[in-house]
């Protein structure tokens, strides 16, 4: 069961330390190490046996605190298309949350916690690749190489991995509700939807070297 005493102290855990980073940061970047640091976190206490109950909590807390921060960031610049750029992370948080909530209430969640373990660990080189090109314009040969790094990462934990781990489970996957199918099958198009977008952006990284090369 979802547990409040849990869930608000991490909410403001996250607050904190977001508020804490960007005394040095800009509010975008304090917002991505944050991100890194939840990433990590989940990472490490799935791997080390923690008490996951509160590992799940842990995450329901970041998602709604992230939830928040979207929300403050559409109210601070309510522009269409500052919304449209946000629309797929809250989906994506909203997903997560009822995801997870669902692991708390159900039985038998180890294939769920290791398939969000897989996603969290795809995750990782997005929250590096977007600190580098922020602290790190001037640098585009290294910016360009994290992001192919990126790309690799990505598609082999998020599609590679995570489609292996959904065929061996195909009959788990049809015990769960009908709408917590369809999250999953939302989650892993957005999945394919990114690894798209990064292809693309390689390709263009591509183009931009041969033409620097080229002069």
């Amino acid at each position: 069961m979802l547990n409040l005493e849990y869930l608000l102290p991490i909410i403001c855990f996250w607050h904190t330390i977001s508020t804490e980073i960007s005394k040095y940061k800009p509010a975008a970047i304090a917002n991505n190490i944050v991100c890194f640091v939840h990433c990590v976190s989940y990472i490490l206490h799935y791997n080390y046996n923690y008490n996951m109950d509160y590992t799940i909590h842990m995450s329901i807390g970041y998602y709604t605190y992230d939830l928040l921060y979207i929300f403050a960031c559409i109210y601070k610049k309510n522009t269409k298309d500052n919304i449209v750029r946000r629309v797929p992370y809250m989906i994506h948080h909203l997903v997560g949350v009822y995801l997870l909530h669902d692991m708390i209430i159900g039985e038998n969640t180890a294939p769920i916690l290791y398939a969000y373990n897989l996603l969290e660990t795809s995750n990782i080189m997005i929250y590096i690749s977007y600190h580098l090109h922020k602290e790190y314009a001037n640098h585009p040969r290294v910016i360009m190489l994290s992001e192919f790094i990126q790309l690799v990462w990505y598609v082999y934990y998020r599609i590679i991995c995570f489609s292996s781990f959904a065929y061996n489970n195909q009959s788990r996957f049809y015990d769960f509700c009908f709408t917590s199918q369809c999250m999953i099958v939302a989650l892993y198009s957005m999945g394919v939807s990114w690894s798209y977008k990064l292809v693309k952006r390689n390709l263009m990284n591509l183009e931009m070297l041969k033409k620097r090369n080229g002069d």
